[in-house]
């Protein structure tokens, strides 16, 4: 089941962004701190643009935060997944398909014009967007980075 999260959420949840942490080689580069997940957590819970919807079944087995932002040139509204996460022993259950459609429905309330995920995890890249590309997504931008 979707659902959003919950004050008592925050504990179990934050433990799995530590796992999705320590999956991903693209986030080595930055230190863990979990007062930062707590941090976004209590934004969930407390800004209306704000949102962490997770997949409770037998227990939380996967999580996506995002929020609904304004173009600098616009004042049309566009939700931005921030991260979407599934346990490595769920992944291929539909959970992410899930996550996803839960949270293009709560952006869609929020009168967004659009969605955009990222992939910038490492993990699986090529069937990541092809998951996203099966959901009607497409390729509009790329992402460079240069460590300072």
């Amino acid at each position: 089941m979707i659902r959003g999260m919950t004050e008592d959420d925050l504990p179990h949840l934050i433990k799995m962004g530590e796992r999705f942490y320590n999956e991903t080689p693209e986030y080595k580069l930055y230190k863990f701190k979990e007062a930062k997940l707590q941090e976004l957590g209590w934004r969930c819970l407390t800004e209306p643009d704000s949102i962490c919807l997770v997949y409770d079944k037998g227990g939380i087995k996967g999580m996506l935060a995002g929020g609904v932002y304004e173009q600098f040139f616009s004042f049309d509204l566009t939700a931005s997944e921030l991260f979407l996460f599934v346990e490595k022993t769920a992944r291929g259950a539909l959970i992410g398909k899930r996550l996803i459609t839960g949270f293009e429905f709560w952006a869609n309330s929020m009168g967004a014009r659009e969605t955009r995920v990222g992939v910038s995890s490492a993990i699986k890249t090529d069937r990541t967007i092809g998951f996203y590309k099966t959901l009607g997504y497409c390729e509009t931008a790329n992402i460079l980075r240069k460590e300072l």
